[in-house]
């Protein structure tokens, strides 16, 4: 260890252990006040490369994130959609040491304002993730996780939107006039198998069973590829679906424009607070209605708790009353 004047500064050389460290001051006692302290914590084997951290803006992390985690992701371009979301945002141009507990409360506010509580919620523990992972295993030198200081929004309620038979029959009707041609058919297989709108759209022609009346789904939300039966109706419209290049049942290639025109489906057929993901809702209340137990109803739908299952199936008052005429009759 050295310190020499180089000009109007004076410039700290620190050797250990093969590490060579460099750093100038204007004065020499905060030189020789930076080496014993530096030297020491070398030494315990405590030292961070704080200039690292404080010439490290957060969209610097979510870019750094982003491609150590793509190749695990089961969503790649939604993960990169959100995170040059975040990167554009005046938070994304903080720098790390700056990001804390009163930046992110207001990010927080000012996304509420647009987003849903479990959007916000969301990008929060993105933001989260990546600082933990920054911490762990990218060797960025941050010393605690600010998110932690965040009280992060209320889960928004569950939805239990489920449509009558007239209300199902007539988006039936309306998906048949809907620019993608195979909508009706991907509504009604959403309702018949209970797929989640990405596994829907995975699915291929090879992994349909005919002689079993079965499906494999691949790419599942929990990681673990299931099998699930196949209904009558099912199968005939897997049967009328013409083959496609890629080999899907469903050929997509923009989910937005998907979007839009399942918006303008449910619009045509007259309803109202109604999404593609309540498809999943209505065909799993359809399934207890008629008599399938929790445990069918985890396997054909890939819940993992029959809580979640309870949150999906939401028996009518109807139905109810229903039943309880029988049994008194």
């Amino acid at each position: 260890m050295y310190i020499r004047k180089r000009g109007k500064v004076f410039q700290c050389m620190l050797r250990f252990k093969g590490a060579r460290l460099i750093k100038s001051f204007a004065l020499k006692s905060n030189a020789i006040r930076w080496s014993n302290k530096t030297f020491a914590e070398l030494e315990a084997g405590t030292y961070v490369d704080r200039d690292r951290l404080f010439a490290m803006q957060l969209k610097d992390l979510l870019q750094l994130y982003y491609e150590h985690v793509k190749a695990q992701s089961k969503r790649p371009k939604n993960l990169k959609y959100t995170i040059d979301m975040l990167c554009k945002n005046k938070l994304g141009k903080s720098y790390l040491p700056q990001v804390n507990g009163v930046q992110l409360s207001n990010f927080k506010n000012e996304m509420l304002e647009t987003r849903s509580s479990s959007t916000v919620r969301k990008y929060l523990l993105l933001i989260s993730r990546a600082i933990t992972v920054g911490q762990k295993e990218l060797g960025v030198p941050i010393f605690n996780n600010p998110v932690k200081q965040v009280s992060l929004p209320k889960e928004s309620a569950h939805r239990d939107r489920v449509l009558t038979e007239t209300e199902r029959l007539n988006l039936y009707k309306a998906c048949e006039y809907n620019p993608i041609y195979y909508m009706r058919n991907y509504v009604e297989l959403a309702f018949e198998t209970l797929c989640r709108r990405g596994e829907l759209l995975d699915i291929g022609f090879e992994d349909i069973n005919l002689a079993d009346k079965t499906a494999l789904i691949r790419i599942t939300k929990t990681g673990k590829p299931r099998r699930i039966g196949l209904s009558i109706r099912a199968m005939e419209i897997i049967k009328s679906i013409p083959r496609t290049v890629n080999g899907k049942l469903f050929n997509v290639n923009s989910i937005s424009w998907f979007e839009k025109c399942f918006k303008r489906a449910v619009a045509n057929a007259g309803l109202s607070n109604f999404t593609a993901h309540d498809l999943r809702h209505c065909g799993a209340t359809f399934l207890a209605e008629q008599g399938w137990t929790t445990q069918e109803l985890m396997a054909q739908g890939g819940w993992q708790s029959a809580e979640m299952v309870k949150r999906y199936s939401n028996i009518s008052s109807k139905h109810l009353a229903k039943r309880l005429r029988i049994i008194r009759n």
